[in-house]
């Protein structure tokens, strides 16, 4: 089984746009000051800033949360800010203000100061949980508002059986029927990977005969649609020809069963260098070419260089290990040394490791080795 992020987490970038409706108030004498409440809601009207759509809780895919206040009698040269607070983390999310009219300081106004968040890119949230707004005028806090933005859920939107998938675990081929050296994918559809969820596929026969479990825990929240893929692994090699069947689940509810079928048929497998993809090392003294889109990983330690050399895909069930070093250490022999290597990469691998005599043979190129 996998699990690969097509991105890191996005945080939202959250931004403002301040709007403010003026209008002067006449008067003798000095009026009443009054601010209402801050009214938070999800749009507000073009030309008035009136609120629109009210509301105090929010799903993670709101776009924008809007505060507004609506006031009274306020002097041109008066200053007011808005404070956005995520009461889970304790950050500011935003605090900026402004003057309500800084050229016409001897005048009154009334009415609607506004503020916004949102996310700056469209496939960024803004994150869940409990906010406060407040609002201040002329440093003085005057009215205060709370909302929520709540968590999702978890939610399988699909699953697909293929024999193939590429790096974000996106099915490329799905299939229900599959050859006996191929890879069985079943690739789980998420909108959304949140905390907490687990996912889990039950592999089993024609009869019901639980063969395999793969279970993945969700560790990061990621808030687009993406895929889990789960495989089905032979600890003998090629799968038996037979039927089968994959339950797949979300903490521990059956979302759905699929049948595939394994045929007794081998599935080729090409192997092409035309891509020119090669490996050189002076610790090892020599050049050597990668097969295309095969991963290809070095280690080093104090008396011994390695290099890994895996397939892509499983459908190839090999493995390419070569060491330098410069110590047998309990070792008698280079022979000795390759077989109990050979045999430790088998058992991690799940493969039957045989052993062999080493012999001196010719490569198709003429040259030598053993």
């Amino acid at each position: 089984m996998k699990k690969i992020l097509i991105n890191k987490i996005m945080t939202a970038a959250l931004i403002t746009i301040f709007c403010i409706s003026l209008i002067p108030i006449s008067s003798a004498c000095t009026p009443k000051l009054t601010f209402e409440d801050i009214v938070i809601s999800s749009s507000i009207e073009k030309d008035t800033y009136k609120p629109l759509d009210t509301k105090t809780e929010f799903d993670i895919s709101a776009k924008h949360i809007y505060a507004t206040v609506k006031y009274s009698n306020t002097k041109g040269g008066d200053n007011w800010r808005f404070k956005w607070t995520n009461l889970d983390t304790g950050e500011t999310v935003l605090d900026k203000g402004d003057q309500y009219n800084k050229d016409q300081k001897e005048n009154y106004f009334e009415g609607i100061l506004e503020s916004e968040i949102y996310p700056l890119d469209e496939s960024a949230i803004i994150p869940y949980g409990d906010y406060k707004v407040e609002f201040y005028n002329n440093g003085e806090l005057i009215k205060t508002m709370t909302f929520k933005v709540n968590k999702p859920q978890t939610k399988i939107l699909e699953v697909s059986l293929a024999n193939q998938v590429d790096q974000n675990n996106v099915p490329v081929t799905t299939t229900q029927k599959f050859n006996s050296n191929e890879t069985v994918y079943a690739c789980a559809k998420v909108d959304y990977q949140i905390i907490g969820n687990t996912l889990k596929a039950q592999w089993k026969s024609s009869t019901g005969e639980l063969l395999n479990e793969n279970k993945i825990d969700l560790t990061v929240d990621y808030y687009s649609p993406s895929y889990i893929a789960f495989t089905f692994q032979w600890t003998t090699g090629s799968i038996p020809e037979d039927n089968y069947k994959v339950e797949i689940y979300l903490n521990d509810n059956l979302y759905g069963s699929f049948d595939f079928e394994v045929t007794g048929e081998v599935a080729e497998v090409a192997v092409t260098f035309d891509q020119g993809n090669k490996y050189s090392s002076t610790d090892f003294g020599f050049t050597i070419t990668i097969p295309d889109n095969w991963t290809c990983d070095e280690s080093k330690k104090a008396e011994e260089v390695g290099l890994s050399i895996a397939p892509p895909s499983q459908n190839l069930p090999v493995a390419l290990q070569f060491s330098a070093t410069n110590s047998l250490g309990d070792y008698s022999s280079y022979e000795k040394f390759a077989d109990d290597a050979s045999a430790i990469a088998a058992e991690r691998q799940g493969w039957t490791f045989v052993e062999k005599s080493k012999n001196d043979a010719v490569l198709e190129n003429g040259t030598s080795c053993e």
